[in-house]
């Protein structure tokens, strides 16, 4: 292979490189992940968390005609765990829960955001 061909192999290398760190950033979508499931607590323990912090679930659910504040269980059947589980509908939403829930204490329980 001769060097000119071996440099233009390399130029359209690094363009689609570049591309895709470019396009992967512009693009790129929020994944909210939560704690293992054996590290969640018990269903009971989040369904506490939630009654205990109600005026914190209502401020949230304020924030947005279609969000709502629950106890959820992520994981498979058959396992006790469960955490506090936000669902919202647009990133405008997702931002304003993630702005309160910067200021605020939080439920003392993982929360995990989920959008509709």
């Amino acid at each position: 292979m001769s060097l000119p061909s071996k440099i233009a192999i390399g130029v359209v290398a690094v363009v689609a490189i570049v591309a895709a760190v470019v396009l992967g950033g512009v693009f790129a979508t929020s994944t909210d992940t939560h704690p293992p499931c054996e590290e969640l607590p018990t269903a009971a323990e989040a369904s506490a968390a939630l009654t205990r912090s109600e005026s914190l679930a209502t401020d949230i659910a304020a924030l947005g005609k279609g969000i709502s504040v629950e106890v959820g269980s992520p994981c498979p059947k058959g396992q006790d765990r469960a955490l506090i589980q936000v669902t919202y509908g647009s990133k405008p939403e997702r931002e304003a829960i993630s702005s309160l829930l910067a200021r605020r204490d939080g439920f003392g329980v993982p929360v995990h955001l989920v959008e509709r």
